[in-house]
């Protein structure tokens, strides 16, 4: 029988894992969706390719994955069999039949990341957003943030990946909203880098508390430098928002996950 592709849109929290590609010997977000999709489909050869990585620690609101099963389910009782075999810190939130070209990957156009600041110390902040103890210049922060819009080189804000053949990347938006004693910062771009998103937003951060300048800021984009990843933003304040196919609408309200008064 002909496999049947699907398109799976998935939501977890990545805390007790160690993040979402596959590895030997360890949790992961891809290795608990695959064990599920063998247990539904009966098919011990079936896996799952995400639309990009995440590391451990970083969460998601919209990873997606696509899979090939030989198995022909409705799609509503496949999230629901799925949904039964996950852990409650992961769920796929929609399950939808696409044809065979469609890749989660490599059809996607663009991604965008949400990451949480903290301006107070909170009883649930560990696992959600990075708590900043120096006060933050917001205005300043944002002035900064368009200064890394556009087409350019990111080779400082990424680690070095022998998988990466160009650091230049699209970075469409970043837009960065207070929410009481909570800053968001949402990051648009075509494609992310290792470490890319938390490099950009540590290195923000440093904007913010007047310790680095924008002149200092776009010397890091025309020559490599080493110090966006001593900045890296901690994992836990990352959440993958969404993966843009073509046609999809961009932007939209920034919701937080959080609420700090």
């Amino acid at each position: 029988m002909r496999r049947k592709r699907y398109k799976l849109t998935i939501e977890y929290d990545g805390s007790r894992y160690r993040g979402w590609q596959l590895q030997p010997n360890a949790r992961t977000i891809q290795g608990e969706i695959i064990a599920a999709l063998r247990r539904v489909s009966g098919d011990a050869t079936a896996t799952c390719t995400g639309a990009g990585r995440t590391d451990a620690g970083v969460h998601a609101l919209g990873q997606v994955a696509h899979s090939d099963l030989t198995t022909d389910f409705h799609p509503g009782e496949l999230c629901t069999a799925l949904n039964q075999y996950l852990a409650p810190d992961i769920h796929v939130l929609r399950v939808e039949p696409v044809p065979h070209w469609f890749d989660a990957r490599r059809s996607a156009v663009a991604r965008s990341y949400l990451y949480q600041i903290a301006l107070r110390r909170g009883a649930f902040v560990k696992d959600y957003a990075w708590w900043v103890q120096s006060p933050l210049d917001i205005a300043r922060m944002q002035h900064a943030a368009e200064l890394l819009e556009g087409m350019h080189d990111f080779r400082s804000f990424a680690r070095a990946d022998r998988g990466t053949r160009s650091y230049r990347v699209l970075l469409e938006e970043i837009r960065i909203e207070q929410h009481g004693q909570l800053v968001v910062v949402r990051l648009t771009a075509s494609h992310f880098l290792w470490h890319m998103a938390r490099a950009i937003v540590g290195t923000l951060v440093r904007v913010g508390t007047g310790t680095v300048s924008d002149d200092v800021l776009l010397d890091y984009l025309e020559h490599p430098s080493p110090e966006p990843l001593r900045y890296l933003a901690p994992a836990a304040g990352l959440f993958l928002e969404r993966v843009y196919y073509a046609g999809d609408p961009r932007g939209g309200p920034i919701t937080p996950l959080l609420l700090l008064r």
